[in-house]
């Protein structure tokens, strides 16, 4: 099953955004997807993240699980995969938003990891994780202890313009055990600019992944919609 391409709400390296959008959220689409860069930057908006996106609507939790609840319901061989006991790796958590959601619908056995040191301690202190792992850099292929252990893996605004390249995916998809799920997020800015498609299309078509559910259009902040995809790690 070949990805479909939405029709795009916004082209280029950037959307459109309100005049009001933070100079952090601005220098967020800028970056170069440097791990160094990446780290830096992060670790200095750790403290003001979730207030920053909250005054932006940020509607990409709820609708990271809403994907996920969709696509469980829709399939009954999921039935397994519903909250409380599959074990969740919640892969660039930030500061945690994506494990509340999924805290709240219910999932117990959450483990995050970012990039960001500092953002994986406000994660963990948010107490629903059982662990949160800082300075993990997802383009590189899982540590031992995680790689194949996950039932489902999140993927919450990881796929950002300046930060992974799409054959990222093919990494992280690595940390959901055969038969696993991972549910992510991508906006047409990031796909346009990426071709982001076009590789999942390869993998689809090389049998690495099968789209289980693409829901297009989708809120993301309050100025911008974005896209979430579930896909099955074949068993």
């Amino acid at each position: 099953m070949a990805a479909q391409v939405p029709a795009p709400g916004c082209l280029g390296k950037v959307c459109a955004v309100a005049d009001d959008m933070t100079d952090s959220m601005r220098e967020a689409m800028s970056l170069d997807g440097d791990p160094t860069k990446l780290t830096t930057f992060y670790d200095r908006w750790a403290g003001s993240y979730d207030d920053d996106v909250a005054s932006h609507g940020y509607g990409l939790p709820a609708e990271i699980v809403g994907a996920l609840k969709a696509a469980i319901d829709a399939e009954p061989s999921f039935g397994h995969l519903a909250p409380p006991e599959p074990e969740v790796f919640d892969a660039g958590c930030g500061t945690g938003q994506v494990g509340r959601a999924l805290n709240d619908a219910g999932y117990r056995n959450l483990t995050g990891a970012d990039l960001s040191t500092a953002m994986a301690e406000q994660a963990q202190g948010l107490g629903i994780y059982r662990q949160v792992v800082g300075g993990l850099d997802l383009t590189e292929a899982p540590p031992a202890d995680l790689a194949g252990r996950f039932d489902i893996v999140t993927v919450g605004g990881v796929f950002t313009v300046g930060h992974v390249p799409p054959e990222t995916l093919a990494a992280i998809a690595t940390f959901a055990r055969p038969g696993g799920l991972v549910v992510l997020s991508t906006r047409a800015a990031y796909q346009a600019a990426t071709g982001f498609v076009a590789t999942v299309d390869r993998l689809l078509a090389e049998g690495s992944l099968t789209l289980v559910l693409h829901r297009a259009d989708r809120p993301y902040t309050m100025d911008s919609t974005g896209d979430y995809w579930v896909f099955q790690r074949p068993a």
